[in-house]
Formats: C-alpha cells, sequence, structure tokens
C-alpha cells in the first residue's frame, strides 16, 4: 500500500500548490502555452507513394484539430518533450490496486525529454485518462510494475521513462490520456490511443 499512500500525498500536494496559485491570480487560462507537435514517423505499411519520404519526423508549430497519436511528441517551450506510446493490453499483479474485475487493463510508456538548458522538475506531472465512447474516467492501476510515475528533476539532454497502466471497460476501444505537466504556464497535451 506504500504506492497508493505515495499517489495520495502526491495529489494532495499538486492540489495545494495548484490552489495556491490560483488564488494569488497568476494565471489565466488563455495565458497557457500550447505545446508544439512532432508527428511520430509513419510505420512501413503507412509509407507508400508520397507519403515515403523518409520516414523523417515533421514538426509542427500549429495546434492540432484533434489529440496526439500514439508516438506523437508535445513539445513545451522550456524544452519539454512528452511522447506517448500506444496502449497495449496488461494483465495486473495479485496485489494491484485501480482495477476492477471484468474490465480491461492497458499499459502505455511514458517518455520525457529534457531538450532545454535548465533541468525539468518531473514530480508535479500527472496523468489521466478516459475510455470509450462515453468518456469514463479510467482509473489508473499501481502495482510492483507500473504506476510509480516521474519524480526529481530531468537535466538537460537527459531522457526518463515511466510505465502507466489504466483500467478501462471491457467495451472500450479508445483511449484517452492526458498528460499535465503542472508548472502552471503549459496547457496539458491529450493523445487519443486505439485498443
Amino acid at each position: 500500500m506504500p504506492a497508493q499512500q505515495s499517489h495520495t500525498a502526491r495529489k494532495r500536494l499538486i492540489a495545494a500548490a495548484a490552489t495556491a496559485v490560483l488564488a494569488l491570480g497568476g494565471l489565466t487560462a488563455c495565458g497557457l502555452e500550447e505545446p508544439t507537435v512532432t508527428k511520430a514517423p509513419a510505420s512501413d505499411a503507412e509509407k507508400s507513394g508520397e507519403d515515403a519520404k523518409g520516414g523523417q519526423e515533421k514538426e509542427t508549430t500549429e495546434r492540432t484539430d484533434g489529440p496526439l497519436a500514439a508516438g506523437d511528441t508535445a513539445n513545451y517551450g522550456n524544452g519539454l518533450r512528452i511522447t506517448v506510446s500506444e496502449a497495449t493490453p496488461y494483465t495486473p499483479g495479485e496485489f494491484s490496486m485501480g482495477h476492477t474485475e471484468g474490465n480491461k487493463a492497458y499499459k502505455l510508456t511514458v517518455t520525457l525529454e529534457n531538450s532545454g538548458d535548465e533541468k525539468v522538475d518531473t514530480t508535479l506531472i500527472t496523468l489521466s485518462a478516459r475510455a470509450g465512447e462515453e468518456g469514463v474516467e479510467a482509473e489508473q492501476i499501481f502495482d510492483d510494475k507500473v504506476g510509480e510515475g516521474f519524480d526529481g528533476n530531468l537535466l538537460p539532454g537527459k531522457k526518463a521513462t515511466a510505465e502507466y497502466a489504466f483500467d478501462a471497460p471491457a467495451s472500450a476501444k479508445n483511449l484517452d490520456v492526458e498528460v499535465d505537466p503542472l508548472d502552471f504556464t503549459s496547457e496539458a497535451a491529450q493523445w487519443g490511443l486505439t485498443l
């Protein structure tokens, strides 16, 4: 149960910090930085005709109309780059928390990269997810393999990777994942993953 207590303590810390900043009137919704997007290279199956231009990543500086796809990267002005993998079926451990019998569990990997000049605090980075057409909250699963998240500072030029798992209704065909840097200046990025 230490993982659950750590998760609860982290949520309380985040809530307290957010309340303090908002109480000071330190930000408005229109002032949040939207990330630019680096699209994932096309798979070999998708490369055909005009699309087969070496599989180079292409960065766009415009806001996308919808969620990012698996493998796409959200890029922030401070140099933080966040990439979310595809969701794959996962079998929670015997003593896991967050999984409901009858639901299906899915695992994904989040990779952080610091391409900036200063360290980035990863402690407050949070993930949440919704599943299916109804967008029901997909509870995060914690066990001895997934759910620990990120902690500490990420130095310039370094990467950090963490695995997360979410519980979704058995009929869900999609998982919408939101990653929030919670630095109070950046907008959260969202990925639409196919299950």
